[in-house]
């Protein structure tokens, strides 16, 4: 496994490569790495990586402004956020942030977070979708939302559109349950994609809303809160 860490304290470094040996060691990995003390290192060689651990402080450019930067180059390679002030997770979502750990690094939150990018690794990220004549293979991380249409639905990744031949139960019935909510009778959302809401709508990542029904509003917030615990706050 390939690693980039992206930190500006060196001492850092050193405490979370010993993390990761002991982890590799129990798990029969191999582990590489590569140091970088800043973004705009990271940025002059971002590829080839299977997970990057990214320090969220750092001077001249800290860890989320390197990762949008990385995103606009189209580098998708999951980041593990390091930082000691747990409360700016919510700013993590705009880059797809995979998890978020508080220094110090309790090593069984850190090996938590290993286990399931490795199990997710192992698992069909995918769902094959007839749209029309032609048949996509579409990575469920993509799906931001998809809105009844009839007895059709509208499925909307991050690269298209498209209208599915199939109910909106029926696609709910092939997603995890515990990454898509159905937040209305209209409307399915991808939790990777939601950055905030109110107690009518849902704000997601490409700019467009989702209706937020009444009866839907406590389990949401549950489902949601619960999703950022799980994927992203590691701290918890």
């Amino acid at each position: 496994m390939k690693i980039a860490i992206c930190d500006d304290e060196l001492p850092m470094h050193d405490l979370l490569k010993k993390q990761l040996n002991r982890y590799a060691q129990k798990r029969n990995l191999v582990m590489s790495y590569t140091d970088f003390t800043g973004g705009n290192e990271l940025l002059i060689n971002p590829y080839d990586y299977d997970l990057i651990f990214m320090d969220y402080q750092m001077k001249v450019l800290d860890g989320l402004e390197t990762a949008k930067k990385l995103r606009k180059l189209g580098i998708e390679t999951p980041v593990i956020f390091l930082t000691s002030f747990p409360h700016i997770v919510f700013d993590t979502f705009s880059v797809h942030a995979y998890r978020f750990l508080v220094k110090p690094i309790d090593p069984e939150k850190l090996s938590a977070a290993l286990d399931d990018f490795l199990a997710e690794q192992e698992t069909d990220q995918y769902i094959v979708i007839k749209d029309g004549d032609c048949t996509k293979r579409v990575n469920i991380d993509d799906i931001i939302y998809a809105e009844a249409s009839d007895k059709y639905c509208y499925i909307r990744t991050t690269e298209e559109g498209f209208v599915y031949k199939k109910t909106l139960a029926e696609l709910e019935s092939q997603l995890p349950e515990d990454r898509f909510f159905r937040s209305h009778r209209t409307y399915l959302v991808g939790f990777r994609h939601v950055t905030s809401h109110t107690e009518t709508t849902i704000m997601l990542d490409n700019q467009e809303k989702a209706l937020l029904s009444k009866l839907k509003r406590t389990p949401f917030r549950k489902a949601f809160q619960d999703y950022i615990k799980r994927y992203h706050f590691a701290a918890g």
